[in-house]
């Protein structure tokens, strides 16, 4: 990083997965034990769970909660805890403040879908009883769970974001596109700070089933997402949320400790790592790279090539074998937990990648001078 005022830096961090609801609790497990997943609930398929935290600190008003589903009470805390990082919490600077937020949405209600569709069997004109059927048995505030717009809209309402909103869903590389879109625009000065970040519930019956009929899930014991033999995504529930600001606003309000960040390079289509690496990693050579690429073949298998060939002598660290993956949330939490591992002296110079069919993404994070 040169210094430029107009550089993007990272100031608070904010993650919830299966290492647990705190920064300090996810370098631990980069270092020590990392957690199982879960391999009861969706036998003969994994998850990872998020680790328990206090939804009433993170939401206090009881009404709140409620009219919230899981993945938004994720979503909150993290984002909390990211501003409460950034020491932006209850200050006039939150007024100002920009979100981008990437997330898929909200549970479908399994029990309503089986008690319809049972309904439907014996009726005799089905088009006309479904819809009469989910009149009157979905609950009025259903589709506003499934809005994944919501949580941008929750995350004004409860912390007091009052700056434009932006949300972004569909692949990994949604979380791509929201980090870029956040990032490039602190660098090109449209705005003095900007929070983004995502997440997914992944302890869903209905998002399960989808990719289990998609054949996407890898089955009983799976090796390392790095393992040319791996099969297969294990989906984790993970909220990761971060703070980028002007480095001279950072600077200026004596926020620290920072992190500097790196536009990022696209590859739009496959894991075109050759195409983006050159631009992304010039100059010195990175520590660590921490990758989020989810397991599905063959992509992962090529990106993981693509990385072993550009830095065949530094280490990779699949953050699928930390939390599972995440979809939309994958690349935001690879950057939140190299923004820690560069804040707390762990490493200098992090690569930050991901890939999917729908393309290939990086970017670095590095300590500030």
């Amino acid at each position: 990083m040169t210094g430029r005022a107009t550089e993007a830096v990272i100031s608070g961090v904010g993650v919830i997965s299966a290492c647990g609801a705190t920064g300090a609790a996810h370098l631990a497990a980069l270092d020590g034990t990392r957690p199982e997943p879960d391999r009861a609930a969706f036998n003969p398929y994994s998850v990872y769970r998020a680790a328990p935290f206090d939804v009433a600190e993170a939401i206090p008003s009881k009404s709140d909660r409620r009219q919230m589903e899981p993945w938004q009470h994720l979503g909150v805390a993290a984002a909390r805890q990211a501003l409460g990082d950034a020491g932006l919490m209850d200050t006039a600077a939150l007024d100002s403040l920009y979100l981008n937020v990437c997330a898929n949405g909200g549970a479908r209600e399994v029990e309503v879908d089986f008690e319809v569709l049972a309904d439907l069997r014996a009726s005799p004109d089905p088009d006309a009883d479904l819809v009469a059927a989910q009149a009157r048995k979905l609950r009025p505030s259903f589709l506003l769970g499934q809005l994944s717009n919501m949580l941008a809209g929750n995350l004004a309402i409860i912390l007091g974001v009052g700056g434009g909103a932006r949300t972004f869903m569909g692949d990994d590389m949604a979380g791509v596109d929201a980090m870029a879109d956040a990032i490039a625009r602190v660098a090109a000065g449209q705005c003095d700070r900007i929070m983004v970040g995502g997440v997914l519930d992944a302890e869903r019956p209905d998002l399960m089933l989808a990719q289990a009929l998609g054949d996407r899930l890898a089955s009983d014991a799976v090796p390392s997402v790095l393992d040319p033999a791996r099969r297969g995504v294990v989906p984790g529930s993970v909220a990761a949320f971060l703070v980028l600001e002007r480095a001279r606003a950072a600077q200026d309000r004596g926020a620290g400790p920072l992190a500097g960040v790196s536009p990022v390079s696209v590859a739009a289509e496959g894991p075109a790592f050759e195409d983006i690496l050159g631009q992304v990693a010039s100059g010195p050579s990175v520590d660590a790279i921490y990758t989020s690429v989810s397991g599905a073949q063959p992509v992962t298998a090529d990106a993981v090539k693509g990385l072993r060939s550009a830095h065949p002598d530094t280490a990779v660290t699949a953050t699928a074998d930390l939390v599972g993956h995440a979809v939309e949330a994958a690349f935001p939490f690879a950057v939140a937990l190299s923004a820690l591992s560069v804040r707390s002296g762990r490493e200098g110079r992090i690569l930050a990648t991901t890939a999917c069919e729908s393309g290939a993404a990086a970017l670095v994070v590095e300590a500030m001078a």
